[in-house]
């Protein structure tokens, strides 16, 4: 969702061309089970700041009203019982025993500071993880995501 979009020949990638403006990326690939590693190639012009992340499988739509409920802002990472308790509660009951017991179901890098948010959809946290740093310009980077 949002402006800056091109088609893509693969559907595991996604490309994003605007400056100053908020967008909703999701590629085609469906994620499974075991361990998951996404790179992001950021090419920055100006002074823009880059939130990314990867988050389970599941619907951000479904029975949520993209408007009313998300502001037409979709940020899952976000979302706690204390902030966005109905949206919370409609994204983990879309649980299923693929999950196991983990207990983190998106995460995302900011690159202002460098900074990881996390979150259960019950408590959100924001780390300052050990070799933390911002990107401030171009560079790739990566997250690893474990189902």
């Amino acid at each position: 969702a949002g402006t800056g979009f091109s088609l893509q020949e693969h559907p595991a990638r996604v490309t994003h061309k605007h400056l100053g403006d908020w967008s909703t990326a999701v590629s085609g690939y469906a994620m499974r089970g075991g361990r998951h590693f996404v790179e992001f190639a950021i090419t920055k012009v100006d002074q823009g700041i880059v939130q990314l992340g990867v988050i389970r499988p599941l619907s951000l739509t479904d029975d949520i009203d993209l408007e009313a409920e998300w502001g037409g802002r979709v940020n899952p990472v976000f979302v706690s019982s204390s902030h966005k308790p109905a949206e919370a509660e409609k994204l983990r009951s879309q649980r299923t025993a693929k999950w196991g017991d983990s207990n983190i179901h998106c995460c995302s890098y900011f690159s202002l500071d460098g900074r990881c948010r996390r979150t259960d959809w019950d408590i959100k946290s924001l780390d300052n993880w050990h070799g933390r740093e911002g990107l401030d310009g171009s560079g790739i980077i990566g997250l690893l995501l474990d189902l």
